[in-house]
């Protein structure tokens, strides 16, 4: 969540102020892309729609090339098996190796289908645990054999399968489901096969979690970076809102649900009056915190399903889903008069108002996400030539 810095912005703010109340809502769905960074990789809740997005679309290309090289390259390798082991060994072994290669392909075709969140949890338990489960069966096949004739690589599948867990930027939550998935069969059929040594138990049970610390540690490090590249290139530094690219991405996925559901949607299109001659006689640091100071008042009047970008400059746009155009005009209005009602302080101890014109559209069917972005914005600069200060639409 984002929350006003009174220190930074140069003046005191009431307790029951838009800023002071935008600090204390929960934004969970555009306005957490701020939070603390170790709570962004211990789970998904705070994440942004898009970025979710974003993530589930790197994790299911990195999957699906996964599957389809393992899918592939599992059963090749089967002619190792007929090279080096007795030859019931290595026909049972084949066709737990097809068993394997199947699954994977049904993953495949499930991510091709639809790469939603649940595809994509879905497939990675398919990924994960059918390997471990190969592992069983393929050291129950070979328990016969004497150690010294177990090939190496069946006894490290385990550990190879955690080490390619962390190719995935998974949060530490996640990862962890995950990886409890694989560890009861593993733990399972380590103390079936106990004796009286307590050590190779031990050992294995160790190597276990090695490996899969690693692997969170991997994961954890690819999830942090991937949100901070996303950070860096999808919110506006200075006032904390998305900005324009995503925006517009997140308006067409408004449009396509609305169609979808029939439910419309409205935007909102404003900018600050008169905001070059803020620069021009206080100062870009001014025209800086007026700009803030904006964004926290739209904070205030906004819920948290509510879309909220800086469109450029001092302009803003806010989308509303599902929102009816009537309601969406008395949004702006809260805005509209909750921005007269805050101030920025000079250094001079003077108290700067600003004010905005506002354009307001509703989203009419088969119109294009541009058309109607070009519709508000003849709104908006309605409202700027009748005397700014107001809110225009269809209905003004």
């Amino acid at each position: 969540m984002t929350q006003a810095n009174t220190s930074q912005q140069g003046r005191e703010l009431d307790a029951n102020s838009p800023t002071a109340k935008a600090s204390r809502n929960d934004f969970s769905v555009y306005f957490s892309l701020e939070n603390n960074p170790f709570i962004d990789i211990v789970s998904a809740r705070y994440h942004s729609t898009d970025f979710k997005q974003t993530r589930i679309n790197y994790i299911c290309g990195r999957l699906w090339l996964m599957c389809w090289f393992f899918a592939v390259s599992v059963p090749l390798f089967s002619f190792f098996d007929f090279a080096i082991l007795p030859k019931p060994q290595a026909l049972n072994i084949l066709y737990a190796r097809f068993v394997l290669s199947a699954s994977l392909l049904c993953g495949i075709y499930l991510l091709r289908q639809q790469p939603s969140l649940t595809t994509i949890k879905g497939v990675m338990l398919i990924a994960f645990l059918m390997p471990i489960l190969f592992y069983l069966y393929t050291m129950q096949n070979l328990s016969g054999l004497a150690q010294p004739n177990i090939p190496m690589v069946y006894a490290m599948m385990p550990y190879l399968t955690l080490a390619m867990l962390g190719l995935f930027p998974l949060t530490i939550l996640g990862g962890l489901a995950l990886l409890l998935v694989m560890f009861i069969p593993f733990i399972s059929f380590e103390i079936a096969q106990f004796d009286s040594s307590i050590w190779p138990l031990i050992n294995s049970v160790w190597m276990f979690c090695l490996f899969a610390g690693i692997s969170l540690w991997l994961q954890a490090s690819q999830l942090s970076m991937l949100m901070k590249l996303y950070r860096e290139s999808t919110v506006d530094p200075l006032t904390k809102l998305i900005n324009r690219r995503v925006l517009m991405r997140m308006a067409e996925k408004e449009q396509s649900q609305s169609r979808k559901s029939g439910m419309p949607f409205s935007i909102i299109m404003f900018d600050l009056d008169k905001f070059k001659r803020i620069n021009d006689n206080y100062g870009h640091h001014v025209g800086d915190e007026v700009l803030i100071m904006t964004a926290n008042v739209m904070k205030s009047v906004l819920n948290k399903k509510n879309i909220a970008a800086r469109f450029g400059g001092e302009e803003f746009v806010v989308v509303l889903p599902s929102t009816l155009l009537d309601e969406a005009i008395h949004i702006a209005e809260q805005i509209r008069n909750q921005l007269k009602s805050q101030s920025v302080a000079l250094a001079t101890g003077e108290l700067l108002h600003v004010s905005a014109s506002l354009g307001v559209a509703q989203h009419k069917p088969e119109e294009s996400v541009e058309q109607l972005f070009n519709r508000v914005d003849e709104l908006l600069y309605a409202a700027k030539g009748g005397g700014r200060d107001l809110v225009v639409s269809e209905l003004s």
